[in-house]
């Protein structure tokens, strides 16, 4: 993920639509307005499905002062995007815009203020010490001795060591190809995460907060709770182009530690927002709200389905037994994509059920 300074001169001379590097692309969505999509970071062995992604990083060229939104997982691949971003423009980041708390958005935070000394990173209240607190808890999780990603990477090592898997077969080429990478992944990760530091946001705001990049109006709008505690989005009024951090994930959402009545009326007040391009926390850069709708239309099936089980006297093992929302599969999962179906088992069936019976019955929401 490190550029070399001959790919970083490359890059310089690229039309801002060709510039990428080998894990990441750059889309412009508008005069000086430009999305980066990434590559995943890690991925389940032997299933290949996704483990950890990137966020999707937003940046905003004005004649004054350049906007990022979002830092991505991993220090170096920030490291990577702050050299893309120069081969855009030679103006200085002054705004990092953190969205919520999560690492895959918010661990290359220090690279960007090592790189731009001037830089003010962003965030809506909350999320400062969510931020600060995660970022420094990864940190030593990743450096202790004893953690939940070194005992994978074990069992990762001692597959490839015994030559089969879990059920004693003998592994294929192709499948020692992909423990190989996998194993290789869980490497970087631990490295990776070893060498985060702590870097919250330091301007803060409560609601709203509007920008002014010289040419390039910003306005910044903290939601709450939706997919996190406090979840902001950062729109363009004039260009209509709207990050939404991970309010919105495509194919298919995050739900694990959401709020999903909250989230419900934040969907729709998104919804009244005009885009011309709309950029998930995850995800391709969408062109409308029909995902949008998606998104809101199978909370919605979850909430009436659980409390009607609820007036019946129904506990969350039956619940969960009984919603499984199998008719809003097929609209979030499709294609060979070991993923997708992966994320709507575990972020869906399990979490979705749960999250949304805390939130009915009061407790969690």
């Amino acid at each position: 993920m490190f550029l070399s300074n001959s790919l970083a001169v490359a890059l310089a001379v690229l039309p801002p639509a060709q510039a990428k590097d080998s894990s990441a692309r750059v889309e412009k969505l508008a005069e000086g307005v430009y999305a980066i999509i990434h590559a995943d970071a890690t991925h389940d062995w032997p299933s290949g499905a996704v483990n950890w992604p990137h966020g999707n990083t937003g940046v905003v060229i004005g004649s004054n002062a350049v906007l990022v939104v979002d830092a991505t997982y991993y220090p170096s691949r920030a490291r990577a995007d702050i050299a893309l971003i120069r081969s855009l423009t030679n103006k200085p980041v002054r705004y990092l815009v953190n969205t919520h708390w999560h690492g895959d958005h918010t661990h290359g935070n220090s690279e960007y203020q090592d790189a731009f000394p001037g830089l003010t990173i962003v965030g809506a209240r909350p999320n400062a010490d969510f931020i600060g607190l995660n970022q420094a808890r990864v940190m030593e999780l990743a450096r202790a001795p004893q953690s939940a990603k070194r005992a994978e990477l074990a069992r990762l090592e001692a597959a490839r060591t015994a030559g089969k898997d879990s059920a004693g077969r003998a592994l294929t080429a192709s499948e020692r190809g992909s423990l190989d990478r996998a194993i290789s992944e869980a490497q970087t990760e631990l490295t990776e995460l070893a060498a985060i530091r702590v870097a919250p946001p330091t301007l803060l705001f409560d609601e709203e907060m509007r920008l002014d990049l010289g040419g390039k109006q910003v306005v910044l709008h903290d939601w709450g709770r939706a997919n996190s505690p406090a979840d902001v989005t950062v729109y363009l009024p004039t260009e209509q182009v709207l990050f939404t951090g991970d309010i919105l994930v495509h194919p298919v959402p995050y739900v694990f530690g959401a709020y999903p009545g909250p989230w419900i009326p934040v969907l729709r007040r998104v919804e009244a927002i005009p885009v011309a391009a709309l950029v998930p926390g995850h995800g391709p850069v969408l062109h409308d709200h029909a995902y949008t709708r998606q998104v809101r239309e199978l909370l919605e099936a979850a909430v009436a389905e659980v409390t009607a089980l609820l007036r019946h006297g129904k506990t969350l093992q039956e619940v969960q037994a009984t919603v499984t929302l199998d008719a809003y599969r097929s609209r979030f999962v499709s294609g060979s994509d070991p993923t997708p179906p992966a994320v709507w088992d575990q972020s869906i069936r399990a979490g979705l059920i749960e999250r949304t019976y805390q939130c009915v019955i009061g407790s969690r929401c």
